[in-house]
């Protein structure tokens, strides 16, 4: 079976890529080379995956040139899903694009967003670049863009609650993926790269507003779930939402984000 290399290993979505690759019979834990940061990342992955060996880690920065040569020796398929709303995010995709040409690396599975020509989003328009790059690398590769997630919906508090918290206009029409598809597809190229070669697949979910998503919770929980718009003032301020918000910058990228989806996305 192939090295495979996975960036952000203990981040969201790579987390479920692993949790799907190790699912599959045909790979073993030492067939994973889990790129992380820190020891507490490493200790957060074996609590959850104790069967995973030392090999099975790799501890780097994407900026620091000398960690990433180590970390993708003997690598054959790279999949990268970069930190969003990081000011360093084209930076680092270009970084970790050029060591694993250097490396030999045979295919490079690269985690975007839908639409990235989106630029008036910082968040797409930083992908927009590292697609750009990773077309003109000369390596193999394939692009997955995928829309909104449906892990973003806080379920449990939700149901709990009543209450729908809704970051942007509740009549805007948003795509909700399943980060567990997400990686399904993600593992089906990663184990049989050849046919999706060259390839860039926009992963799209079911349309809704969140006023939909309401009625569908109350139907499944049979209970009535209302919708509240919370300001945007608020979301950027508290951060109120799955994500941390480490700078100016990222506080800057999810405005952009909310104030477009108010504006260009919600339906008439």
């Amino acid at each position: 079976m192939p090295t495979i290399f996975i960036s952000g290993a203990s981040g969201r979505t790579s987390g479920f890529v692993i949790h799907a690759l190790l699912q599959d019979s045909s790979i073993s834990p030492s067939d994973l080379r889990l790129f992380v940061r820190s020891q507490e990342a490493i200790k957060k992955l074996r609590g959850q995956y104790p069967q995973l060996p030392d090999s099975s880690f790799a501890i780097g920065d994407y900026l620091e040139a000398s960690t990433l040569p180590p970390a993708l020796e003997g690598v054959d398929v790279v999949f990268h899903n970069g930190p969003s709303f990081h000011a360093l995010e084209t930076a680092m995709g270009i970084a970790l694009i050029d060591a694993a040409k250097s490396a030999g690396v045979k295919h490079f599975v690269y985690c975007s967003v839908l639409f990235p020509v989106l630029t008036k989003l910082l968040n797409h328009k930083a992908k927009f670049f590292v697609e750009e790059h990773l077309i003109e690398s000369g390596l193999n590769y394939t692009i997955l863009e995928p829309t909104s997630l449906m892990q973003n919906v806080n379920l449990q508090n939700t149901v709990s609650t009543g209450t729908l918290r809704a970051n942007y206009t509740p009549t805007t029409l948003q795509g909700y993926l399943d980060l567990e598809d997400l990686a399904a597809v993600a593992r089906l190229v990663i184990l049989n790269p050849a046919p999706h070669n060259r390839a860039r697949y926009e992963l799209a979910g079911a349309n809704r507003t969140y006023e939909e998503v309401a009625r569908e919770i109350s139907a499944q929980a049979r209970k009535q779930i209302t919708v509240e718009l919370i300001p945007r003032g608020n979301i950027i301020g508290k951060s109120d939402i799955h994500m941390k918000l480490a700078d100016d910058y990222s506080r800057e990228g999810l405005d952009r984000m909310l104030y477009y989806y108010d504006k260009r996305y919600a339906l008439p």
